[in-house]
């Protein structure tokens, strides 16, 4: 955890206003100055333009290193030790994209470690999202939404596990195809095999659950409803699990949507 802790320090500026000055260190800002720029343009280098070259990244991070430099030359020149700066709360915003590319970077190691553990393990990538990386996922959005719940707060707690799904659908899923167009191919080939399918099946059958049971109920929620719902999402990690244990690594892969051309990707529909 130390060193962890120590890396974030040095790159992320952090401005806590319940301590004097705000927590302003120069010399911690200094260094943070210097650091951010070459840390932002390397996340965004390697995970956003993947097939960048070499020459270009070794340009670029000297670019960014060159203006991380002058950056702190200018704070030193135009701050003190004892007093914080006028332009302080600009740090706040510094400290926010950092820790964004943080994430992001963080986030894609994960991806290309349960990737490799599902090639280790012989488990299709699709079965891995669905399981290991939605539960990784999910967890932190479970123990808010319990808090919120136990603290006398339901309507919040029932709100934020439907709005953070949905974020996640709409957002992400928005941000992933405008990026793909952007960077991969246009249009991007998006393909859905048979676990898909189902997850989407699941998906549709639970929301309509839910409703049709709070309008039967007259919109007061009661525990049978959290019951069923146990019940829906224990049916379908069982019927993933089944397509992958018995169904075969060719159905679950299988593209079973139109066939789509783009640049070299070539989908095509099963017979």
């Amino acid at each position: 955890k130390v060193p962890a802790m120590v890396l974030m320090r040095l790159t992320c500026p952090v401005i806590d206003v319940d301590k004097p000055n705000s927590g302003w260190c120069k010399s911690a800002v200094l260094v943070q100055l210097a650091l951010c720029p070459p840390i932002l343009v390397w996340c965004i280098l390697l995970h956003g333009f993947p097939s960048i070259s070499a020459a270009t990244c070794h340009i670029a991070f000297a670019c960014s290193l060159v203006f991380g430099l002058l950056a702190a030359a200018v704070v030193h020149v135009s701050s003190r030790h004892d007093e914080p700066p006028s332009y302080l709360p600009l740090l706040a915003f510094l400290g926010f994209f950092t820790s964004i590319a943080w994430i992001y970077a963080l986030a894609a190691e994960l991806v290309h470690l349960l990737q490799a553990l599902g090639a280790v393990l012989d488990v299709s990538d699709t079965l891995m999202g669905l399981t290991v990386l939605s539960l990784a996922n999910s967890v932190g959005d479970l123990v808010a939404n319990l808090a919120m719940a136990r603290a006398g707060m339901p309507s919040m707690a029932a709100a934020a596990c439907i709005g953070a799904p949905l974020l996640n659908l709409l957002f992400g899923g928005g941000l992933a195809t405008f990026l793909g167009n952007l960077l991969v191919a246009s249009p991007y080939p998006f393909e859905l095999n048979l676990q898909l399918y189902v997850s989407i099946l699941f998906l549709t059958f639970s929301l309509i659950a839910m409703l049709v049971y709070a309008i039967m109920h007259k919109f007061e929620i009661r525990a049978t409803l959290g019951f069923i719902l146990i019940l829906i999402y224990g049916a379908f990690m069982v019927t993933c699990l089944g397509f992958e244990a018995w169904g075969g690594r060719k159905l679950l892969t299988t593209n079973i949507g139109p066939q789509v051309r783009s640049g070299n990707f070539d989908f095509r529909a099963s017979d």
